[in-house]
């Protein structure tokens, strides 16, 4: 018998009690009129409390994947149902004038003219772009200029992923690393010195770089790509003040969008708590005015049979089964060799790259093979010097050689959060 048949089992014993015929009709009446529908309205509250708190808790860590890529820029499609471009400057690359160029490097010492993808090892990336090497190439303008050049890392990319990590952390989400190998394979042609002969009134139209040995790996007009939509949304009705009196609740439509995807507010100062009840989002903060917000949705999707990817589009996603669930929820150490491989496993990267073992090492060992994808979380309790390396020795399982140490990267950042105490290296048998 349940909570709502006992109150009515009372109700009818009390009537039953009354001796009075009107007596008993006006008890009736009071109690079906007034104390059952008041009885009931709070039982739906808190069933609705409930389930807005479960909602809180019930976190799938998958709702968050994110997913990179990348496309040729005449195979770019700004409609694509899933992916857009890391960077919106990518989309549309206004032509520059000398002047622009010449103001940024008497400024900074330096101007980027291009962005290239350097399709290649990490370890031979690294090697490339730590040398301080000068490249002859040919700027187009309305005639053509020699001009000297250098390759330098693209930190846009990187800015952007370390942006998102900023917003996993205000809207209290926890963060995994990305897996997104080619923003670290992008880099800058920049210029350190503009040749006077080429006039302040032109426009860059075009640069041609002889890089010698390395131009084999140097491919042009290459987006970056990424399932993180930025949205710019206004608020339905007014704040909703808060009991507290100093907090306003904001409720912003997602109708439009989707209910299936995953939103995240940007960054604003007196933002408290920001939750997703179906389609909308409730923002809750010391904010009093409506105004509009800056959104980002990260999609969910499959790709279409249609889609045309030159190269694999990669992803954070974990295996989603029993025992993964119960480890989340239960917050369960990795102590064995065997936790750690099934752990491993569960990103479902053996198409590219296979994990054999683990060993611990003291002091400076080998240069690494691998790099930080979290390049951006500071550890600034533990001294950094004199820890033991935990290394992760993987194998060659699929075609993609030149993605291997990438993906090693990945798996290695991640059991880093692991294992704070240990520096974490990945390495190729």
């Amino acid at each position: 018998m349940d909570r709502n048949e006992d109150i009515r089992e009372m109700i009818r014993t009390e009537i039953q009690s009354i001796s009075v015929l009107e007596e008993r009709i006006a008890f009736k009446e009071m109690m079906e009129g007034v104390f059952l529908n008041l009885y009931e309205k709070n039982e739906e509250m808190y069933r609705a409390l409930e389930m807005r708190v479960m909602d809180d808790l019930a976190y799938d860590i998958n709702r968050y994947r994110i997913c990179t890529g990348l496309v040729e820029r005449s195979y770019l499609d700004t409609t694509h149902h899933y992916l857009t471009a890391v960077c919106d400057e990518d989309i549309e690359p206004s032509a520059r004038l000398i002047s622009e160029i010449r103001e940024e490097i008497a400024g900074e010492g330096k101007s980027s003219l291009s962005t290239v993808f350097l399709k290649g090892d990490a370890v031979e990336i690294r090697k490339l772009l730590g040398k301080d090497r000068i490249y002859a190439g040919v700027l187009k303008a309305d005639r053509e200029y020699p001009v000297s050049v250098r390759l330098e890392i693209c930190s846009r990319y990187r800015k952007k992923m370390e942006e998102l990590y900023h917003l996993f952390m205000k809207n209290g989400v926890p963060w995994q690393t990305i897996n997104a190998p080619y923003l670290f394979k992008m880099a800058d042609v920049v210029i350190c010195e503009m040749p006077e002969e080429i006039p302040d009134t032109e426009k860059v139209a075009g640069l041609e770089v002889n890089f010698e040995e390395y131009a084999p790996m140097v491919h042009y007009d290459m987006i970056p790509l990424w399932n993180v939509w930025h949205l710019k949304l206004e608020s339905t009705g007014f704040p909703i003040p808060c009991g507290d009196y100093k907090n306003f609740e904001h409720i912003i439509s997602i109708q439009d969008y989707g209910a299936e995807h995953a939103y995240l507010v940007g960054e604003k100062s007196g933002i408290r708590n920001v939750r997703q009840n179906r389609d909308r989002l409730l923002i809750t903060g010391e904010i009093r005015n409506t105004e509009l917000w800056d959104v980002y949705m990260i999609r969910s999707g499959e790709e279409h049979k249609i889609d045309r990817y030159t190269y694999p589009v990669m992803e954070n996603l974990r295996r989603d089964g029993f025992a993964e669930r119960f480890l989340r929820k239960n917050g369960q150490k990795v102590r064995t060799k065997g936790e750690l491989e099934r752990f491993i496993r569960g990103f479902a990267l053996e198409s590219y790259i296979g994990y054999q073992d683990c060993r611990l090492e003291d002091g400076e060992g080998e240069e690494a093979e691998t790099y930080s994808m979290n390049f951006f979380i500071k550890d600034e309790i533990r001294e950094q010097k004199g820890r033991r390396k935990l290394i992760l020795f993987f194998k060659e399982q699929g075609k993609e050689t030149w993605l291997l140490r990438d993906i090693a990267s990945f798996i290695t950042s991640e059991v880093q959060e692991l294992y704070p105490e240990y520096q974490c290296e990945g390495r190729m048998l």
